[in-house]
């Protein structure tokens, strides 16, 4: 009933709107955040609604709707004007809210088959012909995380010697790649591309319209498992990167365990202890920076973790592949800097806070724990979380499993209240946390004012982001 009566507030319909466009217009995600909400008045805390064309003209669409529905009961009462048209009626405006949540999508769900579809076929044909013509060597980087990271390494790397071209940012589906490759000058030597899975078939697609010479696979976890329904479908998925390549190489993280389990004659481990006969030695983790040796060569690395020590390694044997000089390569090093929201340290109020907030996955927080677990010299170490998204029936186990690792790592962790809270306290409690543990109601307010939760000497860890149509 309260999931109901929060329908009737005023701006019922923005609500609804914002969550399309924050969903980005994906009517599947969009029909599962309906599922979840429990109260339609507690939805828009993060942004606001974009007053788009698109949004323009759904509202419009709804409105219409609206008063053809009200119009259509008002004539059916008028005509048949009985004791039980006057009750089926009142029950039909009551319904309209409901109603209306479903109806708002069906001119996407039209456009989209009528309009979308066609259009979208004729771009991708297009993109297809370009790459197959295109003369440069094709890296293509899949994973269920590291990817962005894994692209920007190996752009910054073998760009310093070799004139390089890689999709923009978090672009990794086909539409955004068709886009990419028409914006080419067409004499690069290489590209590189990201591409991003939702469902078993993604990575196939995406091949088939790249024809890539030269994989990587950054690693296995549970990212979309709701879409994706078992751990089986997302391996299977990632490794029809596999199957494309046949003989050609491929590169596996070997610090994910279900990489290492899957390598083949054809396949290139890579970890942060090297790969092949590249070694890494001498490794030293600090707060800003991370230094060690590759085949004898110094290396730092504004990159913090070791994490990343393999995918950098991996990026370094390519590039001599490449034909790349040593000088070259450092200076490809050099120049990378950390990426927005991953792993990304800075100094605020004499504390170090270390944003690792884009997106979210076990394997990612694993990863981040170990690094703070590696630094020493710190007055208190925080932590802070709403949680991860999209675990599918692993959701409990996976974030008891991640308050079982804050344990004997940090002083205090600070939670997003939520659906998982419960889990994380579970797993902190289990492992007999001792820290300060502090729950927050509204997130939103909390990072705007964290400078005032910190104090000189802090290290704070922040991971993982929750969109509005996740709370």
């Amino acid at each position: 009933m309260k999931k109901y009566l929060s329908r009737l507030n005023f701006g019922y319909e923005r609500v609804l709107l914002y969550m399309l466009q924050q969903t980005e217009y994906d009517v599947g995600e969009y029909l599962r955040w309906l599922r979840r909400v429990k109260d339609f008045r507690a939805v828009v805390k993060r942004q606001s609604l974009v007053p788009t064309r698109k949004i323009k003209m759904l509202f419009l669409t709804l409105a219409i709707f609206v008063l053809l529905y009200i119009s259509a009961i008002f004539w059916m009462v008028i005509v048949v004007n009985t004791i039980w048209i006057y009750a089926i009626g009142f029950v039909l405006i009551m319904l309209l809210p409901v109603v209306a949540q479903y109806e708002i999508v069906l001119p996407l769900v039209i456009g989209k088959y009528l309009i979308q579809k066609p259009m979208e076929g004729r771009i991708l044909n297009r993109a297809r012909e370009k790459f197959s013509n295109h003369p440069a060597t094709k890296i293509a980087v899949v994973g269920s995380y590291g990817k962005t990271t894994a692209k920007e390494i190996l752009a910054s790397v073998l760009g310093a010697g070799k004139k390089i071209a890689a999709t923009p940012g978090n672009i990794n589906q086909p539409l955004g790649i068709a886009k990419f490759v028409d914006k080419l000058d067409g004499d690069e030597d290489i590209l590189i591309v990201e591409m991003g899975e939702f469902r078993v078939g993604d990575i196939t697609k995406m091949c088939q319209l790249v024809n890539p010479d030269i994989g990587f696979i950054t690693g296995v976890s549970e990212a979309h498992l709701a879409t994706f329904g078992s751990m089986e479908n997302i391996v299977a998925t990632l490794f029809e990167l596999r199957e494309f390549l046949g003989k050609k190489p491929l590169y596996l993280n070997g610090d994910n365990e279900l990489l290492r389990s899957r390598v083949d004659k054809f396949s290139i481990l890579y970890s942060h202890d090297g790969l092949g006969n590249h070694r890494v030695k001498d490794v030293e983790i600090e707060p800003l920076q991370t230094k060690f040796t590759f085949d004898g060569q110094p290396i730092t690395s504004k990159l913090i973790g070791r994490h990343n020590i393999g995918i950098t390694a991996a990026a370094m044997a390519l590039a001599k592949k490449f034909g790349l000089s040593k000088h070259e390569i450092a200076s490809g090093i050099k120049a990378l800097t950390p990426f927005e929201h991953r792993m990304a340290p800075t100094i605020m109020n004499g504390a170090v806070v270390i944003d690792d907030t884009y997106n979210g996955n076990l394997r990612g927080v694993l990863a981040g724990v170990e690094l703070v677990r590696e630094l020493d010299g710190f007055g208190r170490k925080i932590y802070v979380t709403p949680g991860l998204v999209e675990q599918g029936d692993k959701t409990a186990a996976v974030h008891i499993e991640i308050g079982r690792a804050l344990t004997n790592v940090f002083d205090s962790v600070v939670l997003m209240r939520n659906s998982v809270t419960e889990y994380i306290l579970t797993g902190l409690e289990e492992n007999g946390f001792r820290g300060e543990i502090t729950i927050i109601d509204n997130p939103l307010d909390f990072y705007e004012n964290l400078s005032s939760f910190l104090a000189m000497g802090d290290l704070v860890l922040m991971q993982n982001d929750w969109t509005d149509n996740y709370f």
